[in-house]
């Protein structure tokens, strides 16, 4: 078991995790303070970690919503980027 000390960083009380726990950077985590101010992270979302794991759930191509197909017929009317 890993001890680790709190400290001040700007605004927050940062604590840091070691890098033998391999959490990856940009993982987000539900943060909670239970009984006996045992502080629990649960991650919110998986990170992934290539490609293929990013769009593994992901099949056919992509169609256009329905509320965004005016926009691709819509002319400037001002001064917008094209």
């Amino acid at each position: 078991m890993d001890t680790v000390k709190a400290r001040i960083q700007g605004n927050a009380t940062v604590v840091t995790i070691p890098k033998s726990f391999n959490v990856k950077p940009g993982t987000e985590y539900r943060f909670a303070k239970g009984k006996g101010g045992v502080l629990t992270l649960t991650p919110t979302k998986k990170v992934p970690s290539t490609i293929e794991e990013l769009f593994k759930d992901w099949y056919g191509e992509y169609q256009m919503p329905d509320d965004l197909k005016d926009w691709q017929e819509t002319k400037p009317e001002g001064e917008e980027l094209w």
